[in-house]
């Protein structure tokens, strides 16, 4: 191996009762690595930087299970954390996910998802990337997926701006997004305002399935602890303009990760559908 002195400072992380903090770079003419690490009786951690033409590079693993009613979708993606954002690759979410725009009532499943997610409730959400980008207010990215057994592919993108001039409330944002496998699209369009622990947002949703489809939504978090959220949404259908569904959720973080989102969409509905979504990252 080049750097022989790597080699021997990580064999002493491993070795118990090696208790010291250590910092390391070894630079290379074309790759610079940075080693931090501390180690404590009988465990030790190593965390890695890299860096690439001056610029540091986070890696990173994301693992996810979702389930709506019977159905049961799993994502898994490796990535890097960027200056200016994040890259995935493997079966990340889609950018309607996981990206620049809310999730809406925390907890609560959505009752229109996007194509990635409906792929993957399916079970035939393929192979796909997602980069998310952020530049001062404004926040954008995009995903694609292919899909199993198909020639059909799921491209989304996503954009956002946060309006932080506003003195009446802690932050307000504009955002939209649309996806389309080619055949059938969907778009996202809403605004969000968020004031001490509450968070309010309309969305407007529009698929173009069943000769067009629009359903509107209101939603309310609240922050009741940094980790614990609970949400309420209430999301009313064009076809049907008479009925409201409801929906109620709860969604966990903790500072290792792992979060956990469960919810009921439709609660006082004749078909009330559950959702729950457990996810980590490293």
């Amino acid at each position: 191996m080049r750097h022989p002195l790597a080699v021997a400072i990580l064999i002493c992380l491993s070795t118990p009762g090696f208790a010291e903090s250590v910092d390391v770079t070894i630079e290379d003419p074309a790759i610079r690595l940075d080693f931090k690490a501390n180690a404590s009786v009988p465990d030790a951690t190593l965390k890695t930087n890299y860096r690439f033409g001056g610029a540091i590079i986070e890696p990173h693993l994301r693992l996810a299970i979702s389930t709506y009613d019977d159905r049961r979708a799993a994502y898994a993606s490796a990535g890097f954390d960027l200056p200016f954002g994040e890259v995935d690759v493997g079966r990340p979410r889609s950018i309607l996910d996981a990206g620049p725009l809310p999730t809406g009532a925390p907890g609560v499943p959505q009752t229109l998802r996007p194509l990635a997610a409906e792929a993957a409730l399916n079970e035939t959400l393929g192979a796909g990337l997602r980069i998310a980008a952020t530049q001062g207010p404004v926040s954008f990215g995009t995903s694609f997926h292919s899909i199993e057994q198909s020639s059909l592919s799921i491209l989304g993108v996503a954009g956002r701006y946060d309006l932080r001039q506003i003195t009446a409330v802690d932050n307000a944002a504009v955002y939209g997004g649309a996806e389309s496998d080619g055949d059938e699209q969907r778009f996202r369009l809403g605004t969000e305002m968020t004031r001490g622990i509450a968070t309010a947002g309309v969305d407007l949703f529009r698929t173009s399935e069943d000769e067009g489809r629009t359903l509107s939504q209101v939603y309310l978090g609240l922050a009741v602890t940094p980790s614990v959220s609970l949400g309420i949404s209430g999301l009313r259908d064009t076809l049907d303009a008479t009925v409201t569904r409801f929906g109620l959720g709860a969604s966990v973080a903790t500072e290792g990760g792992a979060f956990f989102q469960g919810g009921v969409d439709g609660v006082t509905s004749e078909d009330p559908a559950f959702g729950l979504s457990v996810g980590f990252e490293f």
